[in-house]
């Protein structure tokens, strides 16, 4: 659906390399062990802000999105792109600041299992979309409009501030609850202009549904 022509592609590290862990301990989920882990790292490679995790909504069936609002980092738009993989296995991520891109091999939000949406904190010398990510936090909600007419309300209960290289194979980790991961892009841009250097990965569980506009 002309997802390359509005995404340029970066190769993400995190996929060849692995994940690591935050700490030892309850994963992200509540469940043990924690998101992907099979390699520590020290506890100042990677910064969390945990909460509750919340009772989970039955999930959805599956529908793209077309809308995103997360009020704590300032994210309202209505329309969001496509983003996969090049023949190379390369993955997509948005060509423009203020892109939002869904990853759509992971499934739509609501489902079940892990959907992920990405933007840039910056891009060409501009900000862009989740420049604001790293000021949610743990009981904010992340509202995604969904193509069916319903909008899935998600609550936060994780975020975590960590190396770039880490954080894709993170976001993707298989839960069996519908939850969503909003995470800032990797790629090498504008590194002597960026005020981010870290990634940020929000991790927010389905926790109700407006069915109201549905058709």
């Amino acid at each position: 659906m002309g997802a390359a022509a509005a995404a340029v592609v970066v190769t993400l590290a995190a996929v060849l390399t692995g994940v690591a862990l935050v700490r030892s301990g309850p994963a992200a989920d509540g469940s043990t062990p924690s998101p992907g882990a099979n390699t520590a790292v020290p506890d100042a490679e990677i910064e969390v802000y945990s909460g509750p995790v919340p009772p989970a909504h039955a999930p959805l069936p599956a529908s793209p999105p077309r809308s995103l609002a997360v009020p704590a980092a300032e994210v309202g738009t209505g329309s969001l792109i496509e983003l996969g993989r090049t023949p190379a296995g390369v993955t997509e991520v948005p060509g423009y600041a203020k892109a939002v891109g869904w990853l759509t091999e992971h499934g739509s939000p609501g489902e079940r299992g892990p959907a992920v949406l990405t933007g840039h904190a910056d891009f060409a010398y501009e900000r862009g979309s989740f420049f604001r990510l790293r000021d949610v936090r743990p009981g904010d909600l992340v509202t995604v409009g969904r193509q069916d007419g319903t909008e899935a309300v998600f609550t936060v209960y994780r975020v975590e501030i960590l190396p770039p290289e880490l954080a894709t194979a993170r976001a993707t980790v298989p839960t069996d609850q519908p939850d969503l991961r909003l995470l800032t892009a990797s790629g090498d841009y504008d590194n002597a202009y960026s005020e981010h250097d870290d990634a940020v990965l929000v991790y927010a569980r389905l926790t109700g549904v407006d069915a109201g506009r549905a058709a």
